[in-house]
């Protein structure tokens, strides 16, 4: 296992690359510029061992005690100061104390994004114990590995989501179980958005009846009740080496086992420090109000919504409901100025707001930030979000008419390594005159302490625009994955110089002017063909065509095309045509007669994993069906049609 203070070591050294890419790279600004750049960011790394070596929630209270009486958080109509946040955090810990919690002792939680998380979270930091957030969707078993696997005698869990882990818990060795539900933080008065929420059925509160089911659940209220005689002190001495968190993997290899990652809190604070203003050099978040919705399990959730809206002062929209159909009512009811969600979600607002009569005329000048995270944004999605945006008139309470509208922006990061990259209002191709000549989407710049590459298959540095593997090293890396050191030593891997990387797991290249452009997922094994080169070649049309996934059906060594085409367009053979054409060219006539098709429908659109991310698995269960169709040339007059192919699995050929 790679210390993180070796990692850390790492990061404060600024590339020195010797190949092509990195001399390119180096021309974009002078070495009088670099130079200082790098001394500034060495000393900002510095500045956190010095001032900032700390629990989470003291650098949350040290960033806000001059504004106690702002919004810290937002939830169905109830706002929560940041001084009464504090003072709830300060109860959520004397309870934990007084039920024996001590610095180290790990906690299980399955809770929502709810005002009691944020306190559970603070008080946890607080008295230096952990907090592990898992989700219902894991198996049974791996649950209660899970809860079996914490030393803490009690955890957390929502009303909601008790019935799916009732057996599990009965399995373990937990002891007390402190109940929450979506109600707890409601106004006195009732949920003002209860016309939205109704039709999820989740705001019921049924603590009372599970109660009377088991003994040992409390609710919130007992809970803190507990704590009213303590009288001890509940700041431990917590340094930034110190975990703070396991959360989960975004499942998109097993969504029941997901790996357990576990953070420090030098990733949230280090993160929180490179979102200032002096350092990165952007406009201030204090007036934004940020809305985390995001499944709590993912450390993206976490860190880039909750911990970072509280960094920056922001205002925190508490969203529990995670659905993509209920996601344009999230924003109605948040009115967020920032949020990142997946462009799955993006994509299905976006085909209501532009063709759903119910939407119609609904505007959103709130919205300033709409990021897409997650996963890659092609050229053809972004078009399409962006010309969503124009409708919804987004930003315009911020950057009024006639400046131009908002575009999406773009993060990335996988949960390993946090959210290392982060681009505001990226356009589909840059002004530059490089980009414009080449037709190139702007890739990803990562924060300035963060330090990227591209390797070969055999650990060197790519040169520009060559695909290898992309790796990073930042203080914001994962410590390890939970009791999984064969997976851990997988993760962190040497290049050929030895020096030591955190693996993103992600094909990639460099282009010239130094962004990243992350494309599919490094295989398991070794590949003669990568699926994404197919779906790029087929995505070159961005007229007609809107989404593309490719897999290789692993029965029958076809490859399934997974398509989706631009609204409204509906001819649909001559455009499959045209994109087996342009494969043929680019791959030859053997690999073209073994690539099908398969259409998904306006409203099927792509099945999605817990974590909203498109579920490449469900896309390679499904294999070669019915649905499968291949263009063809048929009659002498040589016209299109879409043959099926069937169960067979049998390409037509002419």
């Amino acid at each position: 296992m790679i210390n993180i203070k070796e990692l850390l070591k790492i990061s404060k050294e600024k590339l020195s690359l010797s190949t092509k890419a990195g001399e390119i790279k180096r021309k974009s600004f002078s070495e009088k510029k670099k130079e200082k750049n790098d001394r500034f960011i060495q000393d900002v790394l510095e500045e956190l061992e010095q001032n900032h070596n700390h629990s989470w929630y003291e650098e949350l209270y040290h960033r806000n005690k001059n504004n106690l009486n702002d919004i810290a958080l937002f939830y169905r109509g109830t706002e929560v100061t940041y001084g009464e946040m504090f003072e709830n955090m300060r109860k959520y810990a004397q309870s934990l104390k007084q039920l024996g919690v001590t610095k180290g002792t790990e906690i299980p939680i399955c809770m929502s994004n709810t005002p009691e998380l944020v306190y559970l979270l603070g008080a946890i930091s607080m008295i230096g114990a952990k907090a592990n957030i898992f989700s219902t969707e894991f198996d049974k078993d791996y649950i209660t590995e899970i809860i079996d696997g914490c030393n803490a005698e009690l955890m957390f869990v929502e009303d909601g989501k008790y019935d799916e882990l009732k057996g599990a818990i009965a399995d373990s060795h937990i002891s007390k179980i402190i109940m929450t539900s979506l109600t707890d933080s409601l106004p006195k008065t009732g949920n003002p958005y209860e016309l939205f929420d109704q039709a999820h059925g989740k705001f019921v509160n049924s603590v009372e009846h599970h109660k009377q089911t088991n003994s040992n659940i409390c609710d919130i209220k007992e809970f803190l009740k507990v704590g009213e005689s303590f009288k001890g002190w509940l700041l431990s001495d917590v340094d930034l080496d110190d975990e703070f968190t396991i959360t989960y993997s975004s499942g998109s290899t097993n969504s029941t086992r997901a790996k357990a990652i576990v953070h420090t809190v030098r990733s949230f604070i280090t993160i929180g420090r490179c979102h200032d203003t002096d350092v990165q050099k952007s406009a201030s978040m204090k007036n934004f109000t940020i809305q985390a919705q995001i499944p709590t399990h993912s450390n993206t959730d976490i860190i880039s919504s909750i911990s970072d809206s509280l960094m920056q002062g922001s205002k925190l929209a508490l969203e529990p409901i995670y659905d993509k159909d209920f996601f344009i009512d999230s924003l109605l009811i948040n009115e967020p100025t920032y949020v990142v969600a997946t462009r799955s979600f993006w994509i299905n607002t976006m085909k209501k707001v532009l063709y759903d009569p119910k939407y119609k005329n609904i505007k959103m000048p709130f919205l300033l930030i709409p990021f897409s995270v997650g996963e890659p944004l092609e050229r053809n999605e972004e078009k399409f979000l962006n010309k969503g945006l124009r409708r919804l008139q987004a930003g315009r309470n911020k950057i009024p008419s006639p400046v131009s509208p908002i575009t999406m922006s773009v993060a990335g990061g996988d949960c390993e390594h946090g959210g290392i990259f982060w681009i505001l209002f990226r356009a589909l191709q840059s002004k530059t005159p490089g980009r414009l000549l080449k037709k190139q989407v702007a890739g990803l710049n990562p924060f300035q302490m963060v330090d990227v590459a591209v390797l070969d298959e055999e650990g060197k540095e790519c040169q520009p625009y060559q695909m290898g593997r992309l790796v990073a090293n930042s203080p914001c890396n994962m410590k390890c994955y939970k009791n999984n050191p064969e997976a851990t030593e997988r993760f962190f891997i040497k290049d050929a110089n030895g020096k030591v990387w955190g693996d993103c797991n992600v094909y990639s290249y460099i282009d010239s002017m130094g962004g990243v452009h992350m494309k599919g997922r490094m295989p398991s094994e070794k590949e003669t063909l990568p699926p994404f080169v197919v779906a790029d070649t087929i995505l070159k049309d961005t007229k007609n065509i809107l989404s593309c996934e490719v897999v290789e059906d692993p029965e029958t060594s076809y490859y399934v095309a997974h398509v989706e085409l631009q609204p409204e367009k509906t001819k649909l053979p001559q455009i499959l045509y045209s994109a087996d054409q342009r494969c043929k060219k680019q791959f030859g006539e053997d690999f073209t007669s073994r690539l099908l098709y398969r259409v998904h429908s306006f409203d099927e659109s792509f099945e999605l994993t817990g974590c909203g991310k498109r579920n490449g698995q469900a896309l390679k269960q499904e294999g070669v069906t019915s649905k499968c169709v291949k263009p063809v040339e048929v009659g002498y007059d040589s016209k299109i049609e879409l043959v099926s192919i069937g169960e067979s699995s049998k390409v037509y050929k002419k």
